[in-house]
Protein backbone atom coordinates (compact mmCIF):
# COMPACT_ATOMS: atom_id res chain seq x y z
CA UNK A 1 0.00 0.00 0.00
CA UNK A 2 2.92 2.40 1.07
CA UNK A 3 4.48 1.62 -1.78
CA UNK A 4 1.52 2.08 -4.81
CA UNK A 5 0.54 5.71 -2.59
CA UNK A 6 4.49 6.88 -2.64
CA UNK A 7 4.86 5.90 -6.18
CA UNK A 8 1.51 7.38 -7.18
CA UNK A 9 2.87 10.82 -5.10
CA UNK A 10 6.06 10.47 -6.75
CA UNK A 11 5.14 11.19 -9.95
CA UNK A 12 3.62 14.75 -9.53
CA UNK A 13 6.13 15.63 -7.31
CA UNK A 14 8.79 14.81 -10.09
CA UNK A 15 7.40 16.72 -12.20
CA UNK A 16 7.12 19.76 -10.28
CA UNK A 17 10.61 19.42 -9.30
CA UNK A 18 12.20 18.96 -12.73
CA UNK A 19 13.46 22.32 -14.08
CA UNK A 20 12.65 21.52 -17.80
CA UNK A 21 9.38 21.40 -17.08
CA UNK A 22 8.07 23.97 -14.41
CA UNK A 23 8.01 27.23 -14.15
CA UNK A 24 10.31 28.71 -11.29
CA UNK A 25 7.87 29.05 -8.18
CA UNK A 26 6.31 25.09 -8.91
CA UNK A 27 10.17 23.64 -9.16
CA UNK A 28 11.26 25.21 -5.73
CA UNK A 29 7.92 24.05 -4.46
CA UNK A 30 8.63 20.32 -6.09
CA UNK A 31 11.92 20.33 -4.18
CA UNK A 32 11.37 21.43 -1.20
CA UNK A 33 8.58 18.52 -0.69
CA UNK A 34 11.50 16.05 -1.83
CA UNK A 35 14.45 17.22 0.53
CA UNK A 36 11.51 17.21 3.32
CA UNK A 37 10.56 13.66 2.64
CA UNK A 38 14.27 13.05 2.38
CA UNK A 39 15.34 14.72 5.87
CA UNK A 40 14.22 12.39 8.05
CA UNK A 41 15.56 8.59 8.74
CA UNK A 42 12.23 6.35 8.44
CA UNK A 43 12.58 5.35 12.19
CA UNK A 44 12.48 8.60 13.10
CA UNK A 45 9.25 9.65 10.61
CA UNK A 46 7.51 5.99 12.14
CA UNK A 47 8.16 7.66 15.56
CA UNK A 48 6.41 11.04 14.78
CA UNK A 49 3.55 9.50 12.90
CA UNK A 50 2.74 6.69 15.88
CA UNK A 51 3.20 9.65 18.07
CA UNK A 52 0.36 11.02 15.56
CA UNK A 53 -2.01 8.67 14.68
CA UNK A 54 -1.25 5.75 17.16
CA UNK A 55 0.58 2.59 16.86
CA UNK A 56 -0.70 0.37 13.68
CA UNK A 57 -0.45 -0.12 10.20
CA UNK A 58 -1.76 3.41 9.32
CA UNK A 59 1.60 4.89 10.89
CA UNK A 60 4.19 2.43 8.99
CA UNK A 61 1.98 3.03 5.73
CA UNK A 62 2.48 6.77 6.53
CA UNK A 63 5.97 6.53 7.07
CA UNK A 64 7.01 4.13 4.11
CA UNK A 65 4.84 6.45 1.75
CA UNK A 66 7.12 9.71 2.65
CA UNK A 67 10.28 7.56 2.23
CA UNK A 68 8.75 6.51 -1.67
CA UNK A 69 7.99 10.02 -2.43
CA UNK A 70 11.17 11.12 -1.95
CA UNK A 71 13.23 8.24 -3.07
CA UNK A 72 11.56 7.92 -6.06
CA UNK A 73 10.62 11.66 -6.71
CA UNK A 74 14.38 12.92 -6.73
CA UNK A 75 15.13 10.17 -8.95
CA UNK A 76 12.53 10.87 -11.51
CA UNK A 77 12.53 14.33 -11.24
CA UNK A 78 16.45 14.22 -12.52
CA UNK A 79 15.30 11.81 -15.56
CA UNK A 80 12.75 14.44 -16.13
CA UNK A 81 15.47 16.87 -16.89
CA UNK A 82 17.62 14.13 -18.94
CA UNK A 83 15.16 13.18 -21.41
CA UNK A 84 15.44 13.79 -25.10
CA UNK A 85 14.09 17.54 -25.56
CA UNK A 86 13.45 17.10 -29.37
CA UNK A 87 9.90 15.24 -28.77
CA UNK A 88 9.18 17.60 -26.99
CA UNK A 89 9.68 20.68 -28.83
CA UNK A 90 8.20 18.54 -32.16
CA UNK A 91 4.87 18.65 -30.04
CA UNK A 92 5.26 22.38 -28.94
CA UNK A 93 5.69 23.06 -33.22
CA UNK A 94 2.13 21.22 -33.59
CA UNK A 95 0.53 22.84 -30.91
CA UNK A 96 -0.07 20.61 -27.87
CA UNK A 97 -0.86 21.44 -24.52
CA UNK A 98 1.48 21.22 -21.13
CA UNK A 99 -0.53 18.31 -20.32
CA UNK A 100 -0.55 16.71 -24.01
CA UNK A 101 3.31 16.95 -23.68
CA UNK A 102 3.52 15.35 -20.66
CA UNK A 103 1.55 12.19 -21.30
CA UNK A 104 3.03 11.35 -24.98
CA UNK A 105 6.19 13.32 -24.70
CA UNK A 106 7.94 13.52 -21.24
CA UNK A 107 6.25 10.16 -19.33
CA UNK A 108 6.82 7.03 -22.31
CA UNK A 109 10.54 8.02 -22.36
CA UNK A 110 10.58 7.79 -18.36
CA UNK A 111 8.30 4.78 -18.16
CA UNK A 112 11.02 2.13 -18.22
CA UNK A 113 13.16 4.24 -15.53
CA UNK A 114 9.95 4.71 -13.26
CA UNK A 115 9.06 1.02 -13.66
CA UNK A 116 12.73 0.12 -12.35
CA UNK A 117 12.08 2.51 -9.28
CA UNK A 118 9.03 1.53 -8.46
CA UNK A 119 10.09 -1.94 -8.23
CA UNK A 120 13.13 -0.99 -6.52
CA UNK A 121 10.97 0.56 -3.82
CA UNK A 122 9.15 -2.31 -2.75
CA UNK A 123 11.87 -4.44 -2.06
CA UNK A 124 13.27 -1.78 0.10
CA UNK A 125 9.76 -0.87 1.42
CA UNK A 126 9.56 -4.32 2.06
CA UNK A 127 12.70 -4.53 4.26
CA UNK A 128 12.48 -1.04 5.89
CA UNK A 129 8.79 -2.57 7.42
CA UNK A 130 10.05 -4.89 9.48
CA UNK A 131 12.39 -2.02 11.08
CA UNK A 132 9.24 0.89 11.30
CA UNK A 133 7.18 -2.13 12.91
CA UNK A 134 10.03 -2.26 15.27
CA UNK A 135 8.64 1.12 16.98
CA UNK A 136 5.31 0.46 16.75
CA UNK A 137 4.06 1.40 13.14
CA UNK A 138 2.53 -1.76 12.77
CA UNK A 139 3.21 -4.88 10.28
CA UNK A 140 5.68 -7.90 11.17
CA UNK A 141 8.49 -5.86 12.98
CA UNK A 142 6.56 -5.33 15.97
CA UNK A 143 5.96 -9.12 16.11
CA UNK A 144 9.89 -9.88 15.86
CA UNK A 145 9.94 -7.31 18.78
CA UNK A 146 7.43 -9.08 20.51
CA UNK A 147 9.38 -12.35 20.20
CA UNK A 148 12.49 -11.34 21.50
CA UNK A 149 10.88 -9.56 23.88
CA UNK A 150 9.38 -13.34 24.90
CA UNK A 151 12.45 -14.90 24.80
CA UNK A 152 11.37 -17.04 22.12
CA UNK A 153 13.92 -17.38 19.30
CA UNK A 154 13.02 -19.63 17.38
CA UNK A 155 9.47 -17.60 16.53
CA UNK A 156 11.95 -14.91 16.18
CA UNK A 157 13.93 -16.95 13.84
CA UNK A 158 11.10 -18.19 12.26
CA UNK A 159 9.80 -14.29 11.16
CA UNK A 160 13.69 -13.37 9.95
CA UNK A 161 13.24 -16.02 7.16
CA UNK A 162 9.96 -15.44 6.46
CA UNK A 163 11.05 -11.54 6.03
CA UNK A 164 14.14 -13.55 3.35
CA UNK A 165 11.51 -15.50 1.69
CA UNK A 166 9.13 -12.57 1.16
CA UNK A 167 12.44 -10.51 -0.04
CA UNK A 168 13.01 -13.43 -2.22
CA UNK A 169 9.97 -13.78 -3.61
CA UNK A 170 9.91 -10.05 -4.18
CA UNK A 171 12.80 -9.60 -5.96
CA UNK A 172 12.00 -12.63 -8.47
CA UNK A 173 8.96 -10.65 -9.26
CA UNK A 174 11.03 -7.66 -9.59
CA UNK A 175 13.27 -9.22 -12.49
CA UNK A 176 10.13 -11.04 -14.51
CA UNK A 177 8.74 -7.74 -14.11
CA UNK A 178 12.10 -6.17 -15.65
CA UNK A 179 12.40 -8.50 -18.33
CA UNK A 180 8.54 -8.11 -19.49
CA UNK A 181 8.98 -4.16 -19.95
CA UNK A 182 12.53 -4.37 -21.57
Amino acid sequence: MATLMGVGLSLPIAVMAAKNVAPLPVYLLGRALIVISRSFHPVIVAILFVAAVGFGPLAGILTLTLYSIGFVAKLLAEEIEEIDWGQVEAMRSVGAGYFKILVFGVFPQIMPRQIGLSMYQLDSNLRASAVVGIVGAGGIGGTLMNAFGRYDYDFAFAILLMIIGIILISEGFSGWVRKKVW
